[in-house]
């Protein structure tokens, strides 16, 4: 009706634009609303001139477009500002944050790069700002004295928290993702199974094996044909093989000679991949391409499915063999999963869930797969490119065990003080899990003086560690074995390996979250590095680009083709 046409005052009017007709009728005893012929997103008014002009029923209206018009130059002028103050480090832009400067280093292979240069221009520790209201702002700090108070001294304060638990679901309730009594009890028991004489010696049987039917003859093969060799692929199909066998008592064979192609370890690279996706973007992107099924979390729904179908099988077949050899009263193997079935572990049966049997598989493949892999892939490069360390390493060898080239003793092993000191060296430039996340409860005030409030997020960032002056000197940059050996205390001519704070060489974690395979795995890098090198000669291939992943494991993007030799 007439009577209920609205009309508005002429300050309100703009200039004109082509779109259709607009009318806003106001019922009686109803509120306002507007009717949009064709669907118009923008309401305009006739004029006796056949013009239609723009009209806003609201003054907030025309404030909010004067705000839009004027964002971009508001935008340029807060980045003009921030470049010219020489204290900026990263810029820090209206409603993004910082970042813009994040992803553009993830795309050009320089993340890990960014991260070091953030934090020697910064002193040490850095506040990162995120996208506003996304709730990724996070501290960031290589201050030894913040690690070994967040690691250690105030470790109750500072979990894995419940952001960290989300980003990383594919883990479950594994050791790596939980906290409080659960994480406790799970350390128990792992560390309790690892440390037996039988599981000592079942990995380095399994070792051995692998390293004479897998990797020494394809090495061989690869010298006497020049072909070149993925030595980076090489270690992830060693010690997924190895892992295997040690905690599912299952050889997948990936490490062979025709290198088959298996989808379930294909899956477990992509999970890693996507895992680091999700730290560098908001939790409601990564939570809406889940919930809808795009992007990368396509990539990873299907690549979980493919593994948790690989752990549910071998499970099934590990319980129905235990289940026959205890009815037959059979010896039983040594490996991880049966000991947990057989009781031998301590949990009590009634937890022994195919969920809680799948979460600890899946910890355990993480760690005994991809740590031991992306430090022997770094040692292999960092010898080849240092012929002077190699030529000290040929030598120990050759003393320790002489020209015998058989598997090594674990004494001789112990015996191995510089290729001991080569392993640290690679680990402090290339620490296989190059970032520790956690998250504060309480409000704390750090060594360095930032204060934290609650629920704080903070980085650590390992790799930026080992490349600060300040904790390596001057010669950070080198390949230096010897920074790890010192003389003994009772026999000068003897070398031991130095002892180095956790706070400082963080690769293993510090504190009651020290890493429980840490003797494990020097026993096993340094089995593969002593009989790998006394057989070949690595030579990188000439201009093969080698770089660290943006992945939450330091491998290289490219991998790592080198020509194999066999010694003289």
């Amino acid at each position: 009706p007439k009577e209920n046409v609205v009309s508005f005052p002429n300050h309100l009017l703009i200039n004109s634009v082509s779109i259709n007709t607009y009318r806003q009728t106001k019922p009686p005893n109803k509120p306002s609303f507007y009717i949009y012929n064709n669907k118009t997103s923008i309401p305009s008014c006739p004029f006796p001139n056949g013009r239609e002009k723009i009209c806003f029923p609201h003054k907030e209206m025309a404030t909010l477009l004067l705000l839009v018009l004027f964002l971009p130059f508001l935008c340029l002028g807060w980045f003009a500002i921030q470049n010219n103050n020489k204290a900026v480090i990263i810029p820090n832009w209206p409603v993004v944050g910082m970042l813009p400067s994040l992803l553009w280093n993830v795309s050009h292979d320089l993340f890990h790069e960014f991260i070091t240069r953030v934090m020697k221009q910064s002193g040490g520790t850095f506040r990162f700002r995120g996208p506003w209201f996304a709730g990724v702002d996070f501290l960031i700090t290589v201050d030894p004295m913040n690690v070994h108070h967040i690691l250690s001294k105030n470790f109750n304060n500072y979990p894995k928290g419940p952001n960290l638990k989300a980003i990383l679901d594919p883990l479950g309730d594994g050791i790596f993702n939980i906290d409080g009594e659960s994480w406790k009890s799970q350390r128990e028991t792992i560390h309790s199974l690892i440390n037996t004489t039988k599981f000592h010696h079942l990995m380095l049987k399994t070792l051995h094996d692998k390293l004479q039917n897998g990797l020494i003859p394809i090495l061989h093969n690869s010298s006497s044909k020049l072909h070149n060799n993925n030595l980076q692929e090489l270690m992830k199909r060693l010690t997924f093989d190895t892992i295997c066998s040690l905690v599912m008592g299952f050889d997948p064979k990936y490490l062979s000679i025709e290198l088959p192609s298996l989808p379930y370890a294909d899956a477990f690279d992509v999970i890693e991949q996507v895992i680091l996706y999700r730290h560098c973007v908001p939790t409601t992107v990564w939570k809406f391409q889940r919930w809808v099924g795009i992007g990368d979390e396509r990539k990873m729904r299907e690549a979980q499915e493919c593994f948790d179908g690989f752990l549910e099988e071998r499970i099934r077949v590990k319980k129905k063999d235990s289940f026959e050899k205890k009815e037959m009263e059979t010896v039983v193997d040594d490996d991880f999963l049966t000991m947990i079935l057989s009781g031998e572990a301590g949990i009590d049966q009634g937890k022994l869930t195919d969920g809680f049997l799948r979460d600890v598989m899946f910890n355990l493949l993480v760690a005994g797969r991809d740590t031991i892999a992306a430090a022997l892939s770094w040692f292999f490069w960092l010898v080849a490119k240092n012929p002077n360390v190699e030529e000290k390493i040929l030598k120990e060898l050759d003393q320790v065990m002489g020209k015998e080239t058989s598997f090594p003793t674990t004494d001789e092993l112990n015996k191995m003080v510089y290729l001991h000191g080569a392993m640290c060296e690679t680990l402090r430039l290339y620490p296989s899990v190059p970032y520790e996340h956690k998250q504060s409860i309480e409000p704390d005030v750090l060594p360095s003086g930032h204060a934290i409030d609650g629920n704080t997020r903070i980085l650590l960032s390992i790799f930026s560690m080992g490349r600060m002056e300040e904790i390596w000197g001057s010669d950070w940059m080198d390949f230096k074995p010897e920074r790890w050996i010192s003389v003994g205390s009772t026999d000068e001519k003897k070398m031991v390996v130095s002892h180095v704070p956790a706070y400082k060489f963080a690769a293993f974690m510090a504190g009651p979250r020290t890493c429980l395979g840490r003797k494990i795995a020097f026993v096993q890098m340094k089995a593969v590095a002593s009989c790998v090198l006394c057989r070949f000669k690595f030579e990188v291939v000439d201009d093969h680009p080698v770089v660290p992943d943006a992945s939450i494991l330091m491998f290289m993007k490219y991998g790592l083709k080198v020509r194999v030799s066999n010694r003289a």
